[in-house]
């Protein structure tokens, strides 16, 4: 390799020998030696450290910005004097594809390579250290943004002080603020017949796949519009809402959790409506093939085989029978040998005169603490279907989708119906029961004693 020095600075071999021993230095045989900055990291004191401790971490947050400037630097020279071409690849931004970076650190890379002449406050912070590739890379998108929105001609006559603001902002804000700022400078000075539509704006460009994964779950991604995003955020946002457990402790639940609990509620909702479009005149149902031995294991109708369901195929036994549960928005066909068979017990669903008659006695989830409206709401069996259990106001409880599956069914809460004609609710670990919602103010033992 040739190697060239210009007035004693720094060249190729005394940069890699500089790395080298850094990462020497930080190897465990340099850190049982006791000094330099391994040591230091692995046997800092309290208060004495805390200075040096801290000026690490500055100086490698520095480092790694200035670092992400000399891979900039050297891809937008590597291009200019042809090495992707002799090595057979189109640009730059192919040839940072051939070192071990993440595809997100490529694209940053190689934008902040395509602009290192023109816009020089940016690529000067990076290059002393100041700012992140990642802000850098916010004002760069967010500079693509305002010039998609007010046009080319447009575009160069505030080029400079749009980008004067957004590094303004990229150096005390994140990425996604600098990006929420470009829009709006965008919609600031777009002109009222702007050249393009912004992709926030465009409901042409949604896209949604839902997907099986190999465990049987199922998978969702979507890219809305903001206005169809903005309506989902509506929707999700109070359902989403933490519940606290019925001692007062905090919901368990992650974010993303309570997100995806709120997903489903809102479906449970849509689909035990019938106020929605219809298929063959129908409103459609979930729909499950069973044979009845899976629902009723005593069944002496011969061997079972897997329930099935419409759309995502076969299903365990426990879930065949939560269905059969009762959910308002299931219709199920019980088969055996593949012949649809009459299994129900005079009514399966809690449909009807017994729906209004629940919704009257209950109002809502009875779970304790919740409360959620009847339409949220599913009729659910406190003697199991599948166990004999009747459909009728003595053995049946109004409950949300997150109370009924989730904390019934999955994690083995129990309910009885109490001295007061209400439901009672113990918790899998057994105790004291429960008064329900709307009956926070009263006791089994008040009941008992009276």
């Amino acid at each position: 390799m040739r190697t060239w020095i210009w007035g004693g600075h720094m060249n190729h071999d005394e940069l890699a020998t500089f790395v080298t021993e850094l990462a020497d230095d930080l190897a465990p045989t340099a850190v049982a030696s006791g000094a330099g900055l391994g040591a230091l990291l692995a046997s800092a004191e309290e208060i004495v450290d805390d200075k040096a401790v801290l000026g690490v971490m500055v100086t490698a947050v520095r480092m790694g910005n200035i670092a992400s400037y000399l891979l900039a630097a050297a891809t937008a020279r590597a291009e200019a004097i042809g090495i992707p071409v002799r090595h057979r690849l189109k640009n730059g931004r192919d040839l940072l594809r051939e070192l071990p970076l993440a595809p997100s650190t490529v694209n940053r890379v190689a934008r902040l390579a395509q602009h290192l002449d023109d816009l020089p406050n940016v690529v000067r912070d990076v290059r002393d250290g100041d700012l992140t590739v990642e802000h850098a890379d916010a004002v760069i998108r967010g500079l693509d943004h305002i010039a998609t929105r007010i046009g080319p001609t447009g575009f160069d006559e505030v080029r400079e002080k749009t980008a004067t603001t957004l590094l303004a902002h990229a150096r005390i804000d994140q990425p996604a603020q600098v990006i929420e700022k470009a829009r709006e400078l965008g919609h600031e000075l777009a002109p009222l017949d702007p050249p393009s539509t912004p992709p926030a704006d465009n409901p042409s460009l949604n896209q949604a796949t839902i997907s099986r994964t190999d465990e049987g779950r199922v998978a969702l991604e979507a890219d809305l519009d903001q206005l169809s995003g903005e309506k989902l955020h509506t929707a999700l946002d109070a359902l989403a809402k933490p519940i606290p457990a019925p001692d007062g402790s905090p919901d368990p639940r992650p974010r993303a959790q309570r997100t995806a609990d709120a997903l489903v509620s809102v479906i449970s909702s849509y689909l035990a409506s019938r106020n929605r479009p219809t298929v063959g005149g129908i409103v459609p149902h979930i729909t499950m093939t069973a044979p009845l031995p899976v629902l009723v294991p005593d069944s002496p109708l011969g061997e079972a085989h897997a329930a099935r369901l419409g759309f995502t195929g076969s299903v365990s036994a426990d879930t065949a029978r939560e269905i059969a549960c009762g959910s308002a928005e299931v219709a199920a066909l019980i088969t055996a040998d593949s012949v649809p068979l009459d299994a129900k017990r005079t009514q399966r669903f809690v449909t009807g005169t017994l729906r209004r008659a629940l919704e009257a006695r209950d109002g809502g989830c009875q779970f304790p603490g919740c409360g959620r409206p009847p339409a949220c709401c599913e009729g659910h069996h406190i003697q199991h279907w599948a166990d004999g259990g009747e459909t009728n106001l003595k053995n049946t409880v109004l409950l949300c989708s997150l109370h009924h599956h989730t904390y019934i069914h999955g994690k083995g809460w129990n309910i009885q119906i109490g001295f007061d004609g209400h439901p009672w609710f113990q918790s899998p670990e057994g105790g004291d029961w429960i008064r329900c919602h709307n009956r926070r103010t009263l006791t089994l033992a008040n009941h008992a004693a009276a």
